[in-house]
C-alpha cells in the first residue's frame, strides 16, 4: 500500500472508529446521544403512547358505564322515594279512617272501644262486641303496622341505593382524574416524541454528512487500489467498499446492490476482494478465525445469535455496517444497542 493509500485508509478508519461521536448531536440530556439511542427512545415512547391510548379507551368505557349505572340508580332512588311518599300517604289515610271511626263513636256517645263493649245489651251481645272490637283493633294495628314496615323497608332500600350511588360517584370522579392524568401524560409523551423526532432528523443530517465523508474516503481508497493494479483486502478497503452500499434497501434473499439481506451484503463485499464466503450468516459464522469483542478490527464479521441469524461488518468504534431488516436499508449501527452479539470472525 503506497503512502497516499495508507493516509486515506487511516483517515477512513479514524472517521469510522469515531462514528459514535460523529453521529452525535447535542441534546438536553447528553451531548453524545447517538442516532440509534434517539430512535430507541422514540420507539419506547411511541409504545408507551400506544399503551396510554388503550388505557384512555378503557377508562372512557369505564366512565360511560359509571354514568349509565348512576343514571339507573338515580331512577331507582326517585322511584323508591315515590313509593315512600305513597306509603306515607296511605298511612295518613288509614290514620284518618281510624280517627273518623273514633270520632263517630264519640258523637254517638261512645268515647272508646271499651264503651262499645260496655254498651252491650246482653251477654251474647257483649261477647259479639268484644270479638268485633278485637277484629277492628287488630285490623287497624295490622294496617298501620304493615304500612310502617313498608315505609321502613323502602327507606332502608333508599339508603342502600344512596350508598351505592355515592360509591359510583366516587368511582366516576376517580376515573375522571385518571383520564385527565392519562391525557396529560399522553400530551407530554407527544411533545417528547416530537422533540426526539426533531433531534432524530438533526442527527440524520449529521449522519448523512458522515456517510458522505465515508463514501468519499472509500472512493479514494478504491481509486488508489486501482492505480496499484489490484483490489486490496485490507480492513480499510473492506470497510470502504462496504460503505458504498449505505442506503441500499433490504431485500430478503438479496445478494446484489439492488437489494441485500445481511449475509448477502457480507458475501458480496468480500467477493469483491476474491474471498468466497458461504451464503448464510449461520454458515459464515464457521469460517475464518474467532475474535472477541475486545479484539474486533474494521472488516471483521460480527454475528448475532448462536447459530447466527444476523451478520454485519465491523467498522470500528463499536459500529458495524449491516442490512438490518425488511423495510430498512443498509446502514451503520451500534453494537451497544445489541444484547444478542455472540462474537466476531476474521476472514481476511
Amino acid at each position: 500500500m503506497n503512502k497516499r493509500t495508507l493516509s486515506v485508509a487511516i483517515a477512513l478508519t479514524l472517521a469510522l472508529s469515531t462514528g459514535a461521536n460523529v453521529l452525535a448531536a447535542p441534546s438536553a440530556s447528553s451531548s453524545s446521544t447517538s442516532l440509534e439511542q434517539v430512535k430507541q427512545q422514540k420507539q419506547e415512547l411511541e409504545v408507551k403512547a400506544e399503551k396510554m391510548d388503550n388505557q384512555i379507551t378503557q377508562t372512557m368505557n369505564d366512565l360511560e358505564n359509571n354514568k349509565k349505572s348512576i343514571a339507573s340508580i338515580s331512577n331507582n332512588i326517585k322511584q323508591t322515594q315515590a313509593n315512600i311518599d305513597s306509603a306515607q300517604k296511605n298511612m295518613e289515610n288509614q290514620q284518618q279512617v281510624f280517627n273518623q271511626r273514633v270520632k263517630a263513636m264519640y258523637i254517638n256517645g261512645i268515647s272508646s272501644y271499651l264503651g262499645v263493649i260496655l254498651n252491650a245489651d246482653n251477654l251474647n251481645d257483649f261477647i259479639s262486641r268484644v270479638d268485633n272490637v278485637k277484629k277492628v283493633m287488630g285490623f287497624d294495628k295490622n294496617v298501620i303496622g304493615n304500612l310502617k314496615d313498608k315505609k321502613e323497608q323502602l327507606a332502608n332500600g333508599k339508603e342502600k341505593l344512596n350508598n351505592e350511588n355515592n360509591k359510583l360517584l366516587a368511582l366516576k370522579s376517580e376515573n375522571e382524574k385518571k383520564l385527565a392524568k392519562l391525557n396529560s401524560d399522553k400530551e407530554s409523551a407527544k411533545n417528547v416524541i416530537a422533540s426526539l423526532d426533531a433531534q432524530e432528523k438533526s442527527l440524520e443530517v449529521a449522519n448523512q454528512a458522515t456517510l458522505k465523508a465515508v463514501a468519499s474516503a472509500a472512493s479514494n481508497v478504491q481509486q488508489s487500489a486501482s492505480r496499484g493494479g489490484s483490489s486490496i483486502a485490507s480492513s480499510d478497503a473492506v470497510v470502504a467498499y462496504a460503505s458504498n452500499f449505505l442506503g441500499v434497501p433490504y431485500v430478503w434473499g438479496g445478494t446484489s446492490p439492488s437489494g441485500f439481506d445481511c449475509s448477502g451484503l457480507v458475501q458480496y463485499v468480500y467477493a469483491h476482494f476474491g474471498i468466497d464466503l458461504p451464503r448464510t450468516s449461520q454458515e459464515q459464522q464457521t469460517v475464518g478465525t474467532a475474535v472477541s469483542r475486545d479484539e474486533l478490527q474494521p472488516g471483521d464479521l460480527v454475528f448475532f445469535g448462536s447459530p447466527a441469524y444476523h451478520v454485519g461488518i465491523y467498522v470500528g468504534g463499536g459500529q458495524f455496517i449491516n442490512a438490518p431488516k425488511t423495510g430498512d436499508v443498509v446502514k451503520i449501527a451500534s453494537l451497544d444497542n445489541r444484547s444478542d452479539f455472540t462474537g466476531g470472525r476474521r476472514v481476511r
